[in-house]
């Protein structure tokens, strides 16, 4: 799904991607998966869809569902939501991209808790 911004930019969305991951720093979350929940939207340039062009939100899915079914813990959503993050920028036509990252299964009154993490084409890697 794309969107058209005022600045002429379109935003490629990704939401509510559901994937079992390892995450979580208490004992408690070791060895078991939890569901999170990601969020991405990638800014990109309307001159690339009006150029007869594209960017694919597959690769930024297709890495995040690698990542979930994986063995690796990973211990914050914060380094869950900073390697997606870099997986989105890694299209140099994306300027700018946000992603957010939700433990869904945490509180049951609550949708999720975690993060949304922002960057742009040329900032430095985490």
């Amino acid at each position: 799904m794309s969107g058209r911004g005022r600045d002429g930019t379109d935003t490629i969305r990704i939401a509510g991607l559901r994937l079992p991951f390892f995450i979580g720093v208490f004992d408690a979350e070791r060895g078991a998966r939890q569901d999170v929940v990601i969020d991405v939207e990638m800014n990109v340039p309307a001159a690339v869809r009006l150029g007869g062009g594209y960017v694919s939100y597959a690769p930024v899915v297709d890495y995040a569902v690698a990542l979930s079914q994986g063995s690796e813990h990973i211990a914050l959503v914060e380094t869950l939501a900073e390697r997606i993050l870099g997986k989105a920028l890694e299209d140099s036509r994306v300027i700018h991209a946000r992603v957010s990252v939700m433990k869904a299964d945490i509180y049951p009154m609550a949708d999720g808790v975690g993060i949304t993490i922002e960057g742009r084409q040329g900032d430095a890697a985490p």
